[in-house]
This record gives C-alpha cells, sequence and structure tokens, in this order.
C-alpha cells in the first residue's frame, strides 16, 4: 500500500511533478472560477432584485396616479380601474422597464390575498405575511418564489384602499427561461475545466518526460554494464545537451580506461625487464663474489704454501747436487730442509687459522697489524718498528680486512726479496676521514718499470687496493729499498673506540 502511495510521490520523477502542478492548476482554475461564478450569481441576483424593485415601484406609481386622476365627482371615494385598464398599466411597465418575462404582478389586499394578477400562472404558496421588500419562499415542490413588494409609502391612495403591488419570480431562473441555475453551471464548467487541464498536464508530462526517461535508460544499462555507450538524442532543448554531455563523458572516461589499461601494461613489462636486469645483476655479483674469493684463495696460496714449496724444491735440488759431489754435507743440509718443511707447514696453518678466525674484525685494523708485525719479525730477525693512531686502529669494516691482507703481502715479499735489515709499518689517521697504512724497508729495492714474469704480489696488491677504491703509491728503485702507501676514504665507517687502541711496537 505504501509503495502504491510513493509511486505519487512528485520527487521520485519529473513526470509526475508535471502532473502534480498540472493539478493544482487546474484545481486552481476551478477555485478562481467557482469564486467568479458566485460574483457573478451575485452581482445578477443584485441587478434582478433591483430591475424587480423598481418595476414594483413605478407598476404601484402608475396605480397612484390612476386612482388619484380617475373621474367622478369630486369627493366620490376612489376605486380601482378596470381588470382591462390595470392590464394595459401593467403591460405599459412592463415594456418600459422590461423585467424578466416570468415576472407576474400581483395586486394584493390587507389579507394578503390576490386581487389582480398579470400574467396568470400556477398557483402561488401562501403570501401572508409579506413584508416590503425581497422575500423567497419555499413551495411543496422545492420550486422556491422571488417576492418583491413595492414600498407602501410609493402609493399612498392604493395603501388607503387597503392593497399594494408585489413582483413574483421563480427564485431559480437565472435568465430567459434556463433550466438550471448558473452557479450550478459554472461549477460544473469549472470541474470539467480541471479534470482537461489535468489531462493535457499529463500528456504533456508524458511528452516532456518520455526523451529524458529514455536517457536515463540508457545510462542506468551503462552503468550495468548491458552497453557501452548512449545513443545522443537529436535537439537542441536541455535533454539534448544531457544526453550530449553524458556521451561525451563515457567517451573520455573510456579513453582514459584504454590509456590506463596501455599505461599498466607498459608498467608490467618494464617490470618485468627490470625484474630480469636485477636477477641479471644478482648472478653476476655472485659471480664476482665467487671470482674474489677464488682471487683471495689464489693470493694466500701463492704467498704461504706456493712459497713453501718452492724453498722445498730448492732444498731437494740442493741434497741432489750433494748426493753427487759432497756426500759429507747431505745431513746439513737435510737438517735445513727439515726446518723448510716444519715452516711451512706452519705458515700454511696460521693461513687456514686466519681463513677461519678474523681478528681484524674483532680486534680492528690497528690490533691485528700488530700482530702480524710480531709474528714478522720473530721469523725474520728484522729490526721492524710499528705505529698507529688510536682513531685508525678501530678501523674493522671487509675494506680493513683487505688493508691487512695488502699489508701481509709486502711483508711477506720484504723478507722474500728485499734483504733489509729496518721495517717501518704505520698507520695513521689523517683527520679528513681517511687513512694511511704505509710500509717501508731499507732493502735492495728493484725497477719498478722492469718485467717481473712469474710474481703476482705486487699485481695482487693493485687488484685489492682496486677492490675497496684505495689509492696506492709504490716507490721503490735499485739500492734505495722500497715504500708502499695505500690511503682509503673510510668517511663514518671509522669511530673512536676505548676498548681497541694501536700502539707503537719495536722488535729487535
Amino acid at each position: 500500500m505504501f509503495r502504491s502511495f510513493s509511486a505519487l510521490d512528485p520527487r521520485r520523477s519529473l513526470a509526475t511533478a508535471v502532473a502534480w502542478l498540472a493539478v493544482a492548476l487546474s484545481l486552481t482554475i476551478a477555485l478562481a472560477l467557482v469564486a467568479v461564478g458566485d460574483y457573478a450569481a451575485n452581482s445578477m441576483l443584485a441587478q434582478r432584485d433591483a430591475l424587480l424593485k423598481r418595476f414594483a415601484s413605478q407598476v404601484a406609481a402608475e396605480l397612484e396616479r390612476a386612482l388619484v386622476n380617475q373621474p367622478g365627482e369630486s369627493g366620490s371615494a376612489p376605486h380601482l380601474p378596470s381588470q382591462e385598464r390595470l392590464a394595459a398599466l401593467i403591460d405599459d411597465v412592463r415594456e418600459r422597464v422590461k423585467p424578466d418575462p416570468l415576472a407576474r404582478v400581483l395586486l394584493l389586499n390587507e389579507r394578503h390575498g390576490i386581487v389582480f394578477e398579470r400574467p396568470s400562472g400556477s398557483p402561488l404558496p401562501p403570501l401572508a405575511p409579506v413584508l416590503p421588500g425581497v422575500a423567497v419562499l419555499p413551495a411543496d415542490d422545492g420550486q422556491r418564489t422571488l417576492v418583491v413588494s413595492a414600498p407602501r409609502d410609493a402609493a399612498p391612495a392604493l395603501s388607503a384602499l387597503g392593497m399594494h403591488v408585489a413582483v413574483v419570480q421563480p427564485a431559480e431562473e437565472r435568465g430567459h427561461g434556463g433550466g438550471g441555475s448558473l452557479q450550478e453551471k459554472l461549477t460544473a464548467i469549472s470541474i470539467l475545466l480541471s479534470i482537461t487541464a489535468a489531462l493535457v498536464g499529463a500528456m504533456f508530462a508524458r511528452r516532456l518526460t518520455r526523451r529524458l526517461g529514455e536517457l536515463t535508460a540508457q545510462v542506468r544499462r551503462v552503468a550495468r554494464q548491458e552497453a557501452d555507450g548512449i545513443v545522443e538524442p537529436k535537439g537542441r532543448d536541455e535533454v539534448a545537451v544531457l544526453g550530449r554531455a553524458f556521451s561525451r563523458l563515457l567517451q573520455a572516461q573510456r579513453q582514459e580506461h584504454d590509456e590506463l589499461d596501455r599505461l599498466t601494461q607498459e608498467l608490467e613489462q618494464r617490470v618485468q625487464a627490470r625484474t630480469r636486469e636485477v636477477e641479471r645483476l644478482a648472478a653476476d655479483s655472485r659471480y664476482a663474489a665467487v671470482v674474489r674469493e677464488r682471487l683471495r684463495l689464489a693470493r694466500d696460496l701463492h704467498d704461504t704454501l706456493a712459497h713453501s714449496m718452492m724453498e722445498m724444491l730448492v732444498e731437494v735440488r740442493t741434497l741432489r747436487m750433494l748426493h753427487a759431489h759432497d756426500p759429507q754435507k747431505l745431513g746439513a743440509e737435510l737438517e735445513r730442509a727439515e726446518e723448510v718443511a716444519r715452516q711451512g707447514i706452519k705458515e700454511a696453518r696460521e693461513a687456514v687459522s686466519q681463513m677461519r678466525l678474523n681478528a681484524v674484525r674483532d680486534l680492528g685494523l690497528g690490533a691485528a697489524l700488530g700482530g702480524a708485525v710480531n709474528r714478522f719479525a720473530e721469523r725474520t730477525g728484522l729490526d721492524v718498528r710499528f705505529s698507529t693512531d688510536p682513531q685508525a686502529a678501530t678501523f674493522a669494516d671487509p675494506r680493513a680486512e683487505t688493508l691487512f691482507r695488502i699489508a701481509e703481502e709486502v711483508l711477506r715479499n720484504i723478507d722474500r726479496h728485499a734483504q733489509a735489515s729496518h721495517v717501518q709499518v704505520a698507520l695513521k689517521d689523517l683527520d679528513n676521514g681517511t687513512i694511511e697504512l704505509a710500509i717501508a724497508d731499507d732493502g735492495v729495492g728493484f725497477d719498478l718499470a722492469e718485467p717481473h714474469p712469474g710474481h703476482y704480489g705486487l699485481v695482487g696488491i693493485s687488484e685489492q687496493a682496486q677492490l675497496i677504491d684505495a689509492e696506492l703509491e709504490l716507490r721503490s728503485a735499485p739500492g734505495a729499498g722500497t715504500a708502499v702507501r695505500l690511503r682509503l676514504r673510510v668517511g663514518p665507517e671509522m669511530s673512536p673506540s676505548n676498548d681497541r687502541l694501536g700502539h707503537a711496537a719495536h722488535t729487535p
């Protein structure tokens, strides 16, 4: 039930709103017509009453004049004219005043009896009491009778005879013999006009909203994804403008959606390409790490086992020569060969231990270098002096490990080739986020421009310096010793620490 009433809600559709507007306008017109009809009816009734009063007054005046000018003996009492004279007198007044044709003139006595009637008609209801003025008398058949009495002072002579003039007329008559009341006719006309206006308004609303309804249905189909677009309405009215606006909006939205899909596909392709590139770089990085580890192992083998095996080979060759030419010195050389083998085993064990343990990470670069310098001095018996700044001694990231291995390689080269007496090792903080590792000896030196086939110590040092972006400086000349300097920009990685402080070491 409530749904049925909700369908009449003017907010639901434009057609319903226009229909309600038409109904409201028609009702307003009907009420206005009824009001105008009432006013017109009252005005017509007032005019009719005034006309009947004038008619009655002039009939009374004519009768008064006839009574006054009546021929006869002087001093005789006046009497009514004959009926023919009365009829002629009333017809003359009717011709001049022109009242309603159905108006009847009555001459009444004091008992309100009808003395004369012009023209004759249907029986009238009892007229007593009829006062001067206007009165409406009901009848048994529902027909009402309007009675208008002439003023008594308008005809003194007639009043002296005990008579007065009255005009009667059916009260429902409004004009020239119409069958119904004017007010009822106006009401019926108003109702018909209201109904007509409501129908015309509904038809106009339907015509007005039909195209809008079609456009709304198309938009709903697009919203439900049942259609890709709308058919633009023809014309230049608001519906056509709205339809074109919707169509252009849908086209722009579709273009943006297609562009977004295209960009999404391009982005996916780029992501896939970048993913493959990252995977390739990761694989290259893993391979580079493997290569670096192989190079490190190769350097370690070169620095330990290869050196020991070379010395063992020299001792074997010496033993063969002694066995052939001087057997008496064979025992002493065997002892030396045993010592060389023992020293090689020791160096191999130290290398394996360094691979397992990480003194640089655990103690810092300064402490690790101090231990390596002490072992070098004990093994070689050289005069080695080591110094380090407290700030630089705390450096302990992966680059510090590389610096430590470079220092070990330099010390091994001094032991094998330099024939030096004094060695200086210094680790300094240059106060600008840079540390410097300097190693110098007073050995025989060598020519930097001369090639050294089969020796990879300097090549390894250069490669390791490049890996950590360190600046390598190498100075040497025959008879002038050798100096190696490494400068590394460490930045915030180097921080002060009170737990790991370097110290100067001196070994005779």
